[in-house]
């Protein structure tokens, strides 16, 4: 074989080598660096361990839980009078469009059955970021229910169901009355007001 080829074919081994050697570094930094997991795999074991009643594992898969995260979710299954709480159709989607520098952002979609005395069932949303190379639950109270507001986690404690003339009943979320304000009759005693109707039963008999 002439010199020149013997050169040439030494060339393209090395120059193979080379580029076998870059791609193994560049798939090695992708795996490393690349978030765990996906945005429907923490959503997922979030909810199915609330419907479990597993709070720590709700707890570890959401990005700086509440101090008072699980007496949230304690005086809403107490107030709700829920034996049993069922997840269902559990749907991710990505936000539509992300501020400059902002994080991977994905909302999930979920429906709630609680099971009890009387059933009620809503749908809810969780949003879910990437943080650290991981998928987390950026959490707020709207994660129980849409009507619970960022502010109020005092208020997860005063929820209600109250009975109705027709023989169904309503779940309701009540708030502290101010002094002096005049907030109806039914929760006068307790200095309370309604706040929202977070749900409401079906009549008896009817089937949705």
């Amino acid at each position: 074989m002439p010199a020149f080829s013997r050169r040439r074919r030494r060339t393209a081994i090395t120059i193979a080598v080379a580029l076998t050697a870059v791609l193994g570094l560049g798939i090695a930094v992708y795996l490393t660096v690349r978030t765990k997991g996906s945005p429907k795999g923490t959503a997922t074991a979030f909810l199915t361990a609330w419907q479990r009643g597993d709070l720590h594992a709700m707890k570890a898969q959401v990005l700086e839980p509440p101090r008072d995260f699980d007496g949230i979710y304690n005086a809403f299954t107490k107030g709700s009078q829920a034996k049993r709480i069922t997840i269902q159709d559990i749907r991710v989607r990505p936000k539509a469009h992300l501020n400059f520098g902002e994080t991977a952002t994905y909302y999930a979609s979920f429906a709630v059955t609680l099971d009890g005395p009387v059933p009620y069932t809503y749908n809810g949303e969780l949003e879910i970021i990437d943080f650290d190379r991981a998928w987390k639950v950026r959490w707020s109270p709207t994660a129980v229910h849409p009507e619970l507001e960022e502010s109020g986690f005092s208020e997860v404690r005063q929820i209600r169901v109250v009975p109705q003339r027709d023989g169904s009943s309503r779940l309701v979320l009540l708030e502290t009355r101010g002094k002096g304000e005049q907030a109806g009759r039914l929760f006068a005693d307790e200095g309370l007001k309604l706040a929202a109707i977070l749900a409401d039963s079906a009549q008896p008999g009817v089937t949705g």
